[in-house]
């Protein structure tokens, strides 16, 4: 069993409501910067944990967890796992950890919104959902946006609908004792843990779409996938900037799907989130583009490589920006994809 070490500062020990637990690996400035964010003023109702996953920056993340502590009012746990456990393993270890009544993801190179903690709070005191998730900032834009609030019923069909919000794990949101007792084991290495556990508590329980920005998503720290001592190496994983960086994160996306059939006895890959993967391939089709013919032939070989149906729609792309390039198509798909995002209820 993996052993643990840390600090803890409890105030008292009535349950908490919320639990913001924040993974962290060699990223000390960007952890402290994402502990100063949280503003909430309701001291009694939240508790903070820190999971650090044996990184070689453990001393200094030590040393300014401790100093943020001293000087904090919140209850937080500073956990420090002996080995490192990769991310979706510290996953695991942090739910594990909780006693929030409901837990909040949020990665160490992020910060929450201004005021958005307690807005959160007050409505999760006031409903009962198995999982909820807000819109998050990323530059200027916001994205997992929809017009307004909706609830989404419990059903295999719902939660493979909305698989897309479950990627970015920032900002989502459980209710704790739906996942608290969920192996990480079979996902280890796969980087998409969050997605289980969406898939899982909203096929059964009712899920929530809070319309209160909630996560400046940021990003901007090092990237430890591909990397720590807990993944394979692959370049691919640790290099953002490459083209090819997201084909090798949607193996494990795919694989984590894939597992989610095979234990509820569900089709979710090929039906509609194929479908959805299919829409969605443009994207990264384009960048290739812009990079080249070469590039982007080869990027199109390893897109057809993974083990998902992928639908006319993504060899019309290919086609269309093979032939006419990169700017032309953008040009041609502007009013499509603007009356697609209109249609859908996308900010």
């Amino acid at each position: 069993m993996e052993k643990t070490l840390g600090a803890v500062k409890m105030l008292n020990k009535s349950q908490p409501i919320l639990s913001i637990c924040i993974t962290s690996y060699n990223r000390a400035n960007e952890l402290i910067r994402c502990l100063n964010s949280i503003d909430s003023a309701c001291n009694d109702d939240l508790e903070i944990i820190v999971s650090e996953d044996c990184s070689p920056q453990r001393k200094i993340i030590m040393v300014e967890v401790n100093k943020y502590i001293k000087k904090s009012s919140y209850k937080i746990n500073l956990n420090l796992n002996e080995n490192n456990l990769g991310y979706d393993g510290n996953l695991e270890k942090l739910i594990s950890i909780a006693c929030g009544k409901y837990i909040l993801f949020i990665s160490d190179d992020d910060m929450f919104i201004k005021g958005s903690i307690d807005k959160t709070i007050q409505f999760i005191k006031k409903h009962d959902y198995g999982v909820i998730f807000s819109p998050f900032k990323e530059g200027t834009n916001l994205k997992r946006k929809y017009r307004k609030d909706f609830r989404i019923e419990p059903s295999v069909k719902n939660a493979a609908k909305h698989i897309y919000d479950s990627i970015l794990f920032s900002g989502l949101i459980f209710k704790r004792d739906i996942i608290n007792n969920i192996s990480a084991e079979k996902f280890i290495k796969l980087n998409y843990f969050q997605v289980y556990l969406f898939l899982l508590t909203l096929a059964k329980h009712p899920g929530y779409y809070l319309d209160i920005p909630l996560i400046d998503c940021i990003g901007d720290g090092e990237n430890a996938y591909g990397i720590s001592p807990s993944n394979d190496k692959n370049p691919y994983l640790a290099n953002r900037d490459s083209i090819f960086s997201n084909i090798e994160f949607h193996k494990g996306l795919i694989k984590v799907i894939k597992i989610f059939e095979s234990d509820y006895n569900v089709l979710v890959l090929n039906n509609i989130f194929a479908k959805e993967y299919s829409l969605r391939t443009y994207a990264g089709l384009c960048e290739a583009r812009k990079n080249g013919i070469i590039e982007f032939k080869e990027y199109w070989r390893s897109l057809k490589k993974l083990d998902i149906h992928l639908t006319f729609l993504v060899y019309f792309y290919y086609y269309l920006l093979y032939w006419v390039g990169a700017k032309n198509s953008n040009i041609i798909l502007k009013l499509p994809k603007k009356a697609l995002c209109l249609l859908r209820g996308n900010g």
